[in-house]
């Protein structure tokens, strides 16, 4: 801190900010900053800030050079990157803000000892995309250590890029005072030690391997007596090889731990993840299956482009796209990001190489669709994202007819491309199984297209699409699977009645099975209706077991299969196919938000609440993902940051009577049983006028502990078979009755 450290300083601090944050306590200490936990009043949230010690602070210091360069950094947004929320200089303390992650730091970890190698592989997978990502934009980090990659649940986040730049704004010097290195003397690459201004990636990519040596060692490559002695080892010395020190290690991994500790920035791998793909492949095969996603080769197929002159044309583009993703997910050794992961770029314009270090993919697929009447014209293009080549490009002039034909032969050049250069055994891509008839297959694209907005009239006109090609082509089993699609997100969620809506989606997705038995997507759509309306356990597993079967990297029915054994309270087998959907399609908000329903249910609210929260990222007007929220907030006994999110659940949509009951339950505990009386009247006028859930008006009566009506509006949302009733025997919100005589009856009634 700027001044010594003391509970003055401390209280200062605190005034200083008093304003915007309110401190918590300290967390942490290092070389460059002091570490506080503290509340973000605007936002209502926890925040981690990072206040300069006064080693920092050189003569004609200059707070304004420093913060120039954080709002840079700020600029960059990647999943495994910690963003920066503010920073600011006040009352001779400058700071910055990020978020406060729950978990430990990888120093915290290798306190324990070495890791082992998997898991460390899976931490530097993780670290390098994130460091791919931010060289493709020209940022280096400078400073990355074990102390700044941080660890919650599967994933390693990194924390402080561009930090290091800044201080370095204020450096006359690599060393500015006692002990006080612009970077980290066991983590700095020799150009950096020895005070290159041109520093490039490859100098983070040394980094990277400074901490993979010691994540398997236990200790950095170099450790000398003083900042200056380990510096001048990273320029003059050869580290010990890694299998003198643990010798389960195969040889070629020293190989590799050779070069991306080489002194010459040339003589190291080009990218992070190129690094991390050696390190992998030099092991052999991962020990344990999926404990090193990057060793898996991996491309990504960008949402082609419409050129033609009818916008209505966008559906054939992007339905051209969804196909080429599902054909290549299929494909054996080959990793294909989700489509919500890929449409989340839709419009940008970004080179291979970012697109590559976003998505962790090797080669990019991009292309266009033209339609002229009858004629379709496509091209396409795969790039390596490595170095930027073209490998292949193509351009297909044909009849609309020939579509399906199209599709194969992209699939099939792609693979034979990605063969050819990666020397892998990759399969043959499955052959277009359904040669629809061509009006109901545009009918089918279209359908999805509209399926895939999600908003209500969306859903009405996707419906009318996929019943328009079922009349074209009645034996095309997706088209069914599409409707029963829609039907089906008539979920509980929303507070409209279901029963018709999941009868047909149950009708639809048995005529899809009756035609293709093997199609995972209708199983997965009749086990949702068997377990969230029928509650019938039985046939709802059975269902999404054989979808998982037949399409093991479908991600809807890992999620689906997850609620089920969450509400059949089989905690550890739900939540580890709900983290498999989020590996699978990480860049899905709806996957994001089930996994912090389970993490909800399953009473571990600090988990639901980082998912919910990166669900709201991805996007922020989600009337379900505000409400849940509130939800775990108010379980935590956060009520301040449950009310702002039940009010901001209320202000996004007008269909917002369980956000409306939320607030009502929390309006009980913080003591306002007027307030939620005034609710729960509103709740019963609006039910006059329209449709409103009984599970609203439960929700409730539950709090003002009016049990009578509570049972009564619970066995009318039984009668109306509401999906709430599938989780009653792990749903916090009817704690308060689980010990009321009456409650058993209600679970009978639901099967459970």
């Amino acid at each position: 801190m700027q001044s010594t450290g003391t509970e003055d300083s401390e209280t200062r601090l605190g005034a200083a900010l008093a304003d915007r944050y309110h401190l918590v306590r300290p967390v942490g200490q290092g070389g460059a900053a002091t570490v506080y936990l503290a509340r973000d009043l605007k936002h209502d949230r926890d925040v981690a800030i990072k206040v300069l010690r006064p080693e920092v602070i050189a003569g004609g210091y200059e707070p304004e050079r420093f913060l120039r360069e954080i709002r840079i950094a700020a600029g960059l947004s990647h999943p495994l990157i910690l963003p920066l929320y503010d920073s600011d200089y006040r009352d001779g303390f400058t700071y910055y803000v990020m978020p406060f992650v729950p978990g430990s730091t990888l120093r915290g970890r290798l306190r324990e000892g070495p890791l082992p190698f998997d898991d460390a592989l899976v931490i530097a997978g993780c670290v390098a995309q994130a460091l791919d990502y931010a060289h493709e934009r020209g940022f280096i980090h400078r400073d990355i250590k074990p102390e700044n990659v941080l660890l919650h649940g599967s994933q390693a986040v990194v924390a402080d890029f561009g930090v290091a730049r800044a201080m370095s704004a204020l450096a006359h010097d690599h060393i500015t005072g006692p002990g006080l290195v612009v970077g980290t003397p066991a983590y700095m690459s020799p150009e950096q030690a020895a005070g290159d201004e041109t520093v490039d990636g490859r100098s983070d990519i040394y980094s990277l391997g400074c901490v993979v040596y010691e994540m398997l060692s236990g200790e950095p490559p170099f450790r000398g007596p003083s900042a200056r002695a380990t510096i001048a080892q990273h320029i003059t010395q050869t580290p010990p090889p890694l299998r003198v020190l643990v010798r389960r290690l195969p040889a070629a991994v020293d190989a590799v731990m050779s070069r991306v500790l080489a002194k010459a920035p040339a003589d190291r791998f080009p990218t992070a993840q190129a690094f991390v793909r050696a390190l992998a492949a030099s092991a052999g095969p991962p020990s344990r299956a999926g404990a090193a996603p990057l060793a898996r080769r991996s491309v990504a197929v960008l949402p082609f482009q419409n050129l033609s002159a009818d916008p209505e044309n966008e559906y054939l583009s992007d339905g051209l796209t969804d196909e080429l993703i599902n054909a290549l997910t299929k494909v054996e050794g080959l990793r294909v990001p989700s489509r919500s992961a890929v449409f989340a770029l839709k419009g940008r314009s970004e080179n291979a190489g970012a697109v590559g270090a976003r998505l962790g993919a090797e080669a990019v697929l991009d292309g266009s669709v033209r339609r002229a009447g009858s004629r379709l014209r496509v091209t396409v293009q795969l790039s390596s994202a490595t170095d930027g080549t073209v490998l292949w490009s193509e351009q297909y002039d044909r009849e609309l007819l020939d579509v399906f034909s199209i599709q194969e032969e992209i699939a099939r050049v792609i693979v034979r491309t990605l063969r050819a250069r990666w020397l892998e055994p990759l399969e043959d891509p499955v052959p277009v199984r359904y040669q629809a008839n061509p009006k109901a297959y545009q009918l089918y694209l279209k359908g999805r297209y509209y399926w895939n907005l999600r908003t209500q009239a969306d859903i009405l006109t996707a419906i009318e699409c996929f019943e328009q090609a079922i009349v074209l082509d009645p034996r095309y089993a997706p088209a069914y699977a599409g409707l029963a699609d829609a039907y089906a997100l008539q979920l509980d969620y929303r507070g409209v009645p279901v029963t018709d809506g999941m009868r047909r989606a149950r009708e639809e997705a048995e005529r899809a099975l009756a035609l293709d038995e093997t199609l995972a997507e209708g199983h997965a759509s009749l086990g949702w209706v068997a377990f969230v309306h029928d509650w019938n356990w039985r046939v709802a597993r059975e269902h999404f077991e054989r979808a998982i079967e037949l399409n093991p990297r479908y991600p809807t029915a890992h999620q689906r299969y997850a609620c089920l054994l969450v509400a059949t309270e089989q905690f550890a087998d739900g939540l580890a196919h709900v983290r498999t959907a989020v590996e699978l399609d990480p860049a899905s908000p709806s996957i994001r938000r089930v996994a912090g329903w389970m993490s909800y249910y399953c009473r571990q609210p600090d988990e639901a609440a980082v998912e919910v929260e990166r669900a709201l990222a991805l996007n922020p007007v989600s009337e379900e993902s505000h409400r849940l929220l509130g939800l775990i907030r108010m379980f935590q006994g956060s009520y301040e940051a449950a009310t702002v999110a039940f009010r901001e659940a209320i202000s996004i949509s007008d269909e917002n009577a369980y956000a409306l009951a939320g607030l009502g339950h929390l309006e009980v505990l913080t003591g306002n049983r007027a307030a939620a009386e005034e609710i729960r009247a509103t709740l019963e006028a609006r039910g006059r006028e329209r449709y409103v859930s009984p599970v609203a008006l439960a929700t409730v009566l539950i709090a003002l502990e009016c049990r009578d009506e509570a049972f009564a509006s619970l066995h009318a949302a039984a009668q109306e078979r509401r999906g709430f009733m599938a989780y009653l025997r792990v749903h916090p919100l009817v704690d308060g009755l689980r010990r009321d005589p009456r409650f058993p009856e209600l679970l009978r009634r639901v099967g459970l």
